[in-house]
């Protein structure tokens, strides 16, 4: 008991709640997606530059919703989804740094924080259409 008579937060009971095999299917699910879309964006980006920048952002949106979508039948979609979503992102950045010998933090940043938050809203879609058949 602390001071306060409340219990202490265990700072690890949210790893409980996670699916990790559906993580690690889902996280290797879109790792290839990644790794897919990155071997492509090359050649979509000498047709047309902003094309390949779409290109490559819609990669990583879809790598994530497909790497959410694997955990749809875990207990918490919605926290294995954003899970799955950054592993596969994580996965592939030895990549990019091999490729571009240089990485920009703020750019991996950005697509950490967009892994997390299209894992987490797809696992959210997956767990209400989930509820919605159940009724």
């Amino acid at each position: 008991m602390t001071p306060r008579g409340t219990q202490p937060r265990d700072w690890g009971a949210w790893m409980d709640r996670v699916d990790w095999v559906l993580v690690v299917r889902g996280a290797s699910t879109g790792f290839t997606v990644l790794v897919i879309s990155g071997l492509v964006n090359p050649i979509v980006s000498n047709i047309n530059p902003l094309a390949g920048l779409i290109f490559l952002v819609a990669g990583a949106l879809g790598a994530s919703v497909v790497a959410s979508w694997r955990t749809r039948t875990a207990d918490s979609p919605v926290l294995s989804g954003a899970v799955a979503a950054l592993i596969s992102y994580t996965l592939v950045i030895p990549l990019i740094y091999l490729g571009e010998r240089q990485l920009d933090f703020r750019v991996v940043l950005l697509f950490a924080a967009l892994a997390l938050i299209v894992g987490a809203i797809t696992g959210l879609v997956i767990s209400r259409r989930r509820t919605g058949q159940a009724k």
